[in-house]
């Protein structure tokens, strides 16, 4: 089942702090066991109506998603918005 959310969360990075390793969401506590895909949304990267460098490739920081594993049976996807330094929750899927 595929549960949309677009949440704030409270996310806690691994050691080199580049990728989460786990979150808080609705006073529960989740470990990432696996982060089975990343992906930058390049639609985010500069605001509307900037000119410059912010259009040069390298840039732009745009939103990074991450799809990860917490258990066997529920996937979440996650959003961090670089702008603003905040974490979402996206979605997540359960198979039961």
């Amino acid at each position: 089942m595929l549960k949309f959310h677009n949440q704030k969360i409270t996310v806690t990075l691994t050691e080199d702090g580049n990728q989460p390793a786990s979150f808080s969401h609705e006073g529960k506590d989740y470990i990432i066991r696996e982060i089975v895909k990343v992906w930058q949304d390049g639609a985010f990267q500069a605001p509307a109506g900037r000119r410059g460098s912010a259009k040069q490739w390298w840039n732009q920081r745009g939103k990074m998603y991450y799809r990860v594993m917490v258990d066997e049976d529920c996937i979440f996807e996650l959003c961090h918005d670089p702008r603003k330094d905040q974490w979402y929750l996206s979605k997540e899927w359960r198979q039961s």
